[in-house]
């Protein structure tokens, strides 16, 4: 029976288990890395110049809808601690009261979301590891609108991104937000390695049987 144990940890060891020491908590959520990218994106923007008393601003987001609501909040965050009254259409009861401000920050999104750009294996049963990557790009604009000029205007991108074992992703994506919840494709390689190890563990297992079976009689 002793040989039969060493022969079925020899097993397990082969079939990429190892992810048991890591926890999901050791590693932001998808969501969590996508608000890390954001807030980075958004703390870049310097030519947005600090309120003149309280001048009031209104945020006009385009470019996508996905995602424009952790992009508003980091902005209004940002805006406010340089001085700016912000208003935003559900502080108001007239959706087109946000325009009578004397400033506005257009805002243009043309990224932003999470993307597993690769994976790989360490050994050639080791367990796969994932890299996640968040990106967010944008392009705003500072119009103040009694002088009807663009007072600042840039463009402002960030990334941020780490390796976690394929294991953890679905504790670590998040359905409810699909910019935050992409799809890991297989390989044909994981395919043929996945189907691979069943094969080599199940002929361990009946080997073991056999084994047993044999020294019993």
């Amino acid at each position: 029976m002793g040989k039969a144990s060493v022969i079925l940890a020899i097993a397990v060891l082969l079939s990429g288990l190892p992810d048991f020491v890591m926890a999901a908590d050791d590693h932001p959520t998808n969501l969590e890395l996508v608000e890390q990218a954001v807030r980075e994106a958004v703390y870049s923007i310097d030519s947005v110049p600090p309120a003149d008393k309280g001048d009031d601003l209104g945020i006009n987001i385009g470019g996508r809808d996905e995602g424009s609501w952790l992009l508003n909040s980091t902005l209004k965050d940002r805006l406010i601690g340089l001085g700016w009254r912000v208003r935003s259409k559900s502080e108001t009861a007239d959706s087109n009261t946000q325009w009578q401000t004397s400033f506005v920050l257009k805002v243009r999104v043309t990224d932003l979301g999470l993307r597993y750009t690769r994976t790989w294996r360490r050994y050639l049963l080791g367990s796969k590891l994932v890299e996640r990557v968040a990106r967010v790009s944008l392009y705003y604009e500072l119009v103040d609108r009694k002088a009807d000029q663009v007072v600042a205007s840039s463009n402002a991108k960030a990334e941020a991104r780490d390796i976690v074992p394929a294991s953890l992703l679905p504790a670590l994506s998040d359905s409810k937000h699909g910019f935050a919840d992409p799809e890991l494709e297989k390989s044909k390689w994981d395919r043929y390695l996945e189907g691979g190890l069943v094969l080599a563990i199940v002929g361990v297992l009946v080997y073991l049987f056999y084994s047993n079976k044999t020294t019993a009689s």
